[in-house]
């Protein structure tokens, strides 16, 4: 039974890690982005809810990543790659 709960504690660890580093890529993406848009006169909208985005990103990024590629074909889409 301990290595079981072991077990499962790393798997929630490195799905955090990757969370984490899926939220930094993400954010590095959608930062040169906005400053190539703002560069270019468009309208860059600002993060609202930062900390709730930090939430979803690490607790969603499965999901984000796999509807980024399918319709982007780049895991960390921004408006920039339509």
């Amino acid at each position: 039974m301990r290595r079981v709960v072991l077990f499962l504690i790393a798997v929630g660890v490195l799905y955090l890690a990757v969370g984490i580093g899926f939220h930094v890529g993400w954010q590095q993406a959608q930062q040169d982005c906005k400053a190539w848009r703002k560069t270019h006169g468009e309208f860059v909208e600002p993060e609202v809810f930062p900390v709730l985005g930090i939430f979803f990103d690490v607790t969603w990024w499965p999901v984000y990543a796999a509807a980024n590629l399918y319709h982007d074909g780049v895991a960390f889409a921004t408006p920039c790659t339509h």
